[in-house]
């Protein structure tokens, strides 16, 4: 497989260094494995390594990698991160081209899961999230009326008088953050989130109608949406459109604002499943 930009090389010495294990790996055979198994010149894979060096910085504890001038490394902890939660799941990763792993339901709750604990921190501890697409661990309704009614108890607004169609699942919202205030009167800031596990994002779009949800719950104040994804876009012009439209949580935004323990139980035995999984197909980078 050929692997194209910055980005997704960096994803893939991130999962080589996964499946390797915290053992240093020198940036010589480091190129010497890139360019034999995916034909990438040392030029590229430095592209790759620089990346990394970004996310690092602008991650610091949460990034599970280390990377200097002569090496680079997984942190022994890399496995129960939330940023390999993320970063297994994004396009392009090399479990979407090992294992064949289309995103399923399983791996949608888990980002899912993630995402609503970032959302709820943007505004400190005092902000509040919750997991709104189907089906649900959380007790929400199936029905979409009685979903929009469970909702509106969660947050502590009124129904609104909206038409709520009964074929819709979730309205094109898979999370719903919100920070109340101590006065417990409305006014106060509710954030919409969509989440997406596909590569294309800008012909993904946002399913999110601001007018609609705001016949649905009884809101003084206009709901901010979001977009959020596991891939860690880099500056450019895809992040440039997409910020003129929404909120943009790509992974570097959502580690940075979950907390800096581990993952939540379901999320750990994915990512150490699947790492495992991974080691029969790329068993040569664990030997260098």
């Amino acid at each position: 497989m050929t692997i194209r930009g910055r980005d997704r090389i960096a994803d893939w010495i991130e999962t080589s260094l996964l499946v390797r294990g915290p053992r240093p790996l020198g940036l010589d055979p480091l190129n010497a494995y890139f360019e034999a198994r995916h034909g990438l010149e040392a030029q590229m894979v430095s592209t790759g390594v620089r990346e990394m060096a970004r996310r690092a910085g602008l991650l610091g504890d949460r990034y599970p990698f280390k990377v200097n001038e002569f090496a680079v490394r997984s942190t022994p902890d890399a496995v129960s991160s939330s940023y390999m939660s993320a970063a297994l799941m994004a396009p392009g990763n090399p479990v979407r081209e090992y294992l064949s792993a289309a995103p399923d339901e399983a791996m949608a709750v888990i980002f899912e899961n993630l995402v609503a604990e970032a959302a709820s921190r943007i505004w400190g501890d005092a902000g509040r999230a919750l997991r709104f697409g189907w089906p649900s661990d959380i007790g929400r309704p199936p029905e979409f009326d009685l979903a929009i009614r469970w909702l509106a108890q969660k947050i502590g607004v009124e129904v609104g008088q909206g038409y709520r169609q009964p074929r819709r699942k979730d309205g094109g919202v898979d999370v719903v953050a919100w920070r109340p205030f101590p006065d417990s009167r409305s006014g106060f800031p509710v954030l919409l989130v969509q989440c997406t596990l596909q590569e294309n994002l800008l012909a993904k779009g946002m399913d999110v109608d601001t007018r609609l949800w705001g016949s649905w719950l009884a809101m003084d104040v206009d709901p901010t949406t979001a977009l959020a994804t596991p891939i860690a876009l880099a500056p450019g012009t895809v992040w440039d459109e997409l910020a003129l439209k929404y909120m943009v949580l790509d992974r570097i935004r959502i580690v940075g604002l979950v907390s800096p323990a581990a993952t939540d139980e379901i999320a750990q035995d994915w990512v150490a499943g699947t790492t495992d999984d991974l080691r029969e197909h790329m068993e040569e980078v664990a030997e260098l």
